[in-house]
């Protein structure tokens, strides 16, 4: 067993490590969780008729853009950033 200092270092940097990496999981689920709202009411409205494809189709561009590269401290966030709700109700929407 380590010495109570050093353990006290590791619970630490564990800690944040979790702490980002939970915050990482809740921010894509959030984003889930928008795409999904979205996508139903894009269904919806065009099923109801309130969005013409063919109007929507002719203000699409030419050329879809090439994605822009994310860098990896920016999609995890920083380890201050505290986590952001409750994992057991993202994982229940998942399974929904």
């Amino acid at each position: 067993m380590p010495p109570e200092g050093e353990q006290a270092i590791i619970i630490r940097f564990l800690d944040k490590t979790t702490g980002t990496i939970i915050l990482a999981i809740e921010r894509s689920r959030h984003e889930i969780s928008l795409l999904r709202e979205y996508h139903t009411r894009l269904i919806a409205d065009v099923v109801t008729g309130k969005l013409d494809m063919r109007e929507a189709a002719a203000r699409l561009p030419d050329e879809a853009e090439e994605p822009e590269l994310v860098d990896e401290g920016d999609a995890m966030g920083t380890v201050d950033e505290e986590p952001v709700g409750d994992l057991d109700t993202g994982q229940e929407e998942a399974e929904a």
